[in-house]
């Protein structure tokens, strides 16, 4: 119930209050809204992969479908993780909500990981060319990943370029 506004003062003051309420829930909503869909240190990981010319496009794409499913089904904070044709190549593009959910993957495809033994069997169909790892990531992740490959075993080499600025978002 509105209360009894003696003079226009009143009344001017009751309605500052009001606007004042209603613009501020409106920027905390704003704020909140914006927080959950910015991903401030994604990381992307671009991987150069050479096709293994013994299997037929079919094969490469029933493999890949496979892994990125797999992928899809067991690491949460992956944001996406997509295969692009190019020509006697493969470019895999992986996204991750921070380098904590790469690191995540670093430890899935290690020995004794859930994905070491499909990482394997990818090598029947590419061999690993480079790595490229841009956005927002430290020294940790650098560390993580030399750890691995070392583990795992890859050659190739791992180029790192830190994120400057910018930003990047989930629509959802």
């Amino acid at each position: 119930m509105l209360p009894v506004l003696k003079d226009i003062k009143t009344f001017i003051l009751f309605m500052e209050k009001i606007i004042i309420s209603s613009l501020f829930g409106i920027i905390i909503c704003s704020c909140n809204n914006k927080n959950s869909k910015e991903i401030p240190n994604e990381v992307i990981v671009i991987v150069e992969l050479v096709k293994n010319k013994d299997k037929s496009e079919e094969e490469l794409k029933k493999f890949t479908k496979r892994y990125s499913d797999y992928v899809k089904s067991t690491e949460s904070n992956t944001l996406g993780w997509t295969y692009h044709d190019a020509g006697d190549k493969i470019i895999l593009i992986e996204r991750y909500k921070d380098e904590d959910a790469n690191i995540i993957t670093a430890k899935n495809i290690s020995p004794g990981g859930n994905r070491y033994k499909l990482l394997q069997e990818s090598f029947d169909y590419y061999s690993l060319e480079k790595v490229t790892v841009i956005g927002g990531f430290t020294q940790k992740l650098v560390d993580f990943n030399k750890m691995t490959a070392e583990k795992v075993g890859f050659t190739a080499p791992f180029l790192y370029y830190p994120l400057i600025s910018g930003y990047s978002k989930n629509l959802k």
